[in-house]
Order: C-alpha cells, then sequence, then structure tokens
C-alpha cells in the first residue's frame, strides 16, 4: 500500500503544481497503467487526489492560480503573500486541510458505528438549498460595495446558467472558466512586479479558535454527500460569509479543511449513499475497495502531502525570491492558456470563448470583490436543484 501511496503522491505533486492540471485528467490516463497497479490502484487514486489539493495551495498562495476547489481561499492568501506571509498563508491552509482529513476520518467512523441513515438526511435537506442559495445570492447584492460587485454578481451568474445549464459542459470547461475567473486576472497584476515580494519564512503559531473552524468546515463538508448539484467551491463561498475573511488566519484554516473534507466525503460517499461525487469516487465505484483500507490510505496520504506541502512551499518560496518576477508570471500565463487549449481541443472554439470571457469578468472583478464570481455555479445550481 504505502508504495502505491507514495507513487500518487509523485502525481499529485505534478497536479498541485501545474495549473489547469486536474486529478480527473490524470485518472483518466491511469486507467491504462491500473492493470499493472493491481488491486493497489484505489490507494494510488486515493493518494492523488488528496496530495493535489494539499500542493494546490502553493500555486494559490505565490501565483494566484487555483484549482476549482481552492478559488475562494486565493483571494486571502494571496493577501497575505502580499504582506510577505505566504508561508504563514500555506501552511494555514495546509493545517487546516489535514486536521480536516482527521475530522472527517472521525466523523466517517462515528457514522457506521451509530448505523446512521445519511439518505434521510438528505431528503430533508434538498428541498431547502435552492432557498438557501438564493438567500446568500440576496446577502452578496446587499453587501455590494460598488457597481463592479453588481456587475460581477450578475454576468457570472448570467454565465454559468449559459455554459452549464442551458448548454453541454464538457471536463475541461471548468478548467477554462475558473482559469480565466480566478487565475489570469491576477497574474496579469503580477505583471506590475519585477521582484517576487520579500517573504518572512517563520514558524506558526497554532491557536485553539482553529479547532473550531476546522471541525465546522468539516461537518459543512459532510454534507456534500448530498449534494450532486453544489460544488466544493460553492460550499466554501457559503462557510466563507459565516466565518469573515476579515479574521484572515481562521479563515484560510476553514478553506483548507472544506476543501479536503469535501474531497474525502465526497470519496466516502460511495460507501454511504452507493455513488461518488467526484471523478476519482467514480473510478472508485468500479473497484472493491475496503471501507477501512480506503480510511487509512487516506489518513496516510494525507500525512505525506502535508509534509510534502511545508518543506516544498519553504523551497519555492526562496527560489521565486532570486527570479524574474515578471518572466515567471508571463510564463504561468502563456502555461495555463495553452493547459486550457491542450484539454479543450475537441470543442477548441467553444472553450476559447468560454475562457475569453472568463478573463473578461475576472478583471471586471478585479476592481470589487472577485469571491463574487462563485455566482458562475451558483445561478445554475439553484436552476438545477428547482428543475422537476
Amino acid at each position: 500500500m504505502v508504495i502505491y501511496i507514495i507513487l500518487g503522491s509523485l502525481c499529485g505533486i505534478f497536479t498541485g503544481l501545474i495549473p489547469g492540471i486536474h486529478p480527473n485528467n490524470i485518472v483518466a490516463l491511469s486507467f491504462i497503467f491500473s492493470p499493472l497497479l493491481g488491486e493497489n490502484y484505489p490507494y494510488f487514486l486515493v493518494s492523488l487526489v488528496i496530495t493535489h489539493y494539499f500542493i494546490n495551495f502553493i500555486p494559490s498562495a505565490l501565483l494566484g492560480v487555483p484549482d476549482d476547489e481552492t478559488a475562494m481561499s486565493v483571494l486571502p492568501m494571496h493577501k497575505l503573500t502580499l504582506k510577505g506571509r505566504a508561508y504563514e498563508a500555506i501552511f494555514l491552509a495546509g493545517l487546516g486541510s489535514f486536521l480536516g482529513v482527521i475530522f472527517s476520518l472521525v466523523i466517517s467512523l462515528i457514522i457506521v458505528l451509530l448505523s446512521f441513515d445519511i439518505n434521510k438526511v438528505y431528503l430533508v435537506i434538498k428541498p431547502f438549498l435552492p432557498i438557501i442559495l438564493s438567500l446568500f445570492i440576496l446577502h452578496q447584492i446587499l453587501t455590494s460595495k460598488n457597481i463592479y460587485d453588481l456587475l460581477t454578481i450578475f454576468l457570472s451568474g448570467i454565465f454559468g446558467i449559459i455554459i452549464f445549464y442551458l448548454n453541454p459542459s464538457f471536463n475541461s470547461t471548468l478548467t477554462a472558466v475558473f482559469t480565466g475567473m480566478f487565475g489570469i486576472p491576477l497574474l496579469l497584476n503580477n505583471l506590475k512586479e519585477q521582484k517576487f515580494i520579500t517573504q518572512h519564512i517563520k514558524e506558526v503559531e497554532f491557536k485553539l479558535s482553529y479547532l473550531k473552524s476546522i471541525f465546522f468546515s468539516s461537518v459543512v463538508g459532510f454534507f456534500r454527500m448530498f449534494l450532486p448539484a453544489v460544488s466544493g467551491a460553492q460550499l466554501n463561498y457559503i462557510l466563507g460569509k459565516i466565518i469573515k475573511e476579515e479574521d484572515i488566519e481562521n479563515f484560510l484554516v476553514s478553506q483548507g479543511s472544506i476543501v479536503l473534507s469535501n474531497e474525502v466525503f465526497s470519496l466516502l460517499a460511495v460507501f454511504f449513499i452507493g455513488t461518488g461525487r467526484s471523478g476519482t469516487a467514480k473510478a472508485l465505484e468500479t473497484l472493491n475497495l475496503n471501507l477501512l483500507s480506503l480510511l487509512l490510505a487516506t489518513f496516510l496520504a494525507s500525512t505525506l502531502a502535508f509534509i510534502i506541502l511545508i518543506n516544498l512551499s519553504k523551497y519555492l518560496i526562496k527560489v521565486l525570491q532570486r527570479v524574474n518576477f515578471k518572466v515567471v508570471s508571463v510564463f504561468f500565463i502563456f502555461l495555463s492558456s495553452s493547459i486550457v487549449i491542450i484539454i479543450s481541443y475537441n470543442h477548441l472554439l467553444y472553450h476559447l470563448v468560454v475562457y475569453l470571457t472568463s478573463i473578461a469578468i475576472g478583471l471586471i472583478a478585479t476592481r470589487g470583490n472577485m469571491s463574487n464570481m462563485i455566482n458562475v455555479l451558483t445561478f445554475p445550481t439553484i436552476l438545477m436543484l428547482v428543475k422537476p
């Protein structure tokens, strides 16, 4: 098991560091090699996806290029990076992720021991989801500080309805949308800087308040099991409105926690409700895997991923301070755009339009609150949930 967890971790480092590469892309390719991995293939998959989401906090903090699940944490992380606290931002998100996994595993064991009927909970919650999401949109509108906030809310929402509700979306659509909205505008902003801002790497003090944020986030992540039309990014947004962004340290811890607990529960949904809630989980549906083995593999993979995150982030921060940051930003703009083009080759023209539109909305959002762009998912989700 351990060897395959290490192998999955290596792949997860690659997917986590390179903007636009998603674990689902590697999962699809890995099926070719699954006969060679045999019964250990599930451990490889679990380790890959867990490591990916840990490592993705590095480009989110240092470059402002997120994964679709980590988009909500980009802005607070970037704020700390501008203050020379990038390592602290990465550490806090990683700590939240690691402890979020632990809390999620404990919650899962309690569910098993109590023989808790999760499907009954889902039936109770489902009718209220459109109302809950609509209230958060109303809150966004009422708390908007300028015209750019309102434009972002409605432009991203209408755009989401067009591409995710009225038209079929593809595996590469989310990559084009989130890279364009959250990644490229921040990379373009980085072009103003010749040198990477001086960073201070020091030990981060642990606060007991983090435990409350992590536990609450893990419980929110638990509901991912019931919500096929609600993404982790949306849950992150809802949680972000409960734990204010002004409390930036607790916010980052909670965001890290919900990203990983969301992924853990999307995997465990295979056992609890019979269907997975992510590409990796869907792959696990076809494999024979013991629940306790999955829990153990998840714990080992997250422990290894957290250790890698801490050490790799320190190294990359030191490297970035020695290179021309403008050149690095140009490289990642080119790389991110190239990846969008490569993975969208079957529907290239469509995804180029989606990508360029996403960038335009992202540039408008930089003048206000960029988190409002999450409505690209929220608007179509409400329509999907109320659809008979």
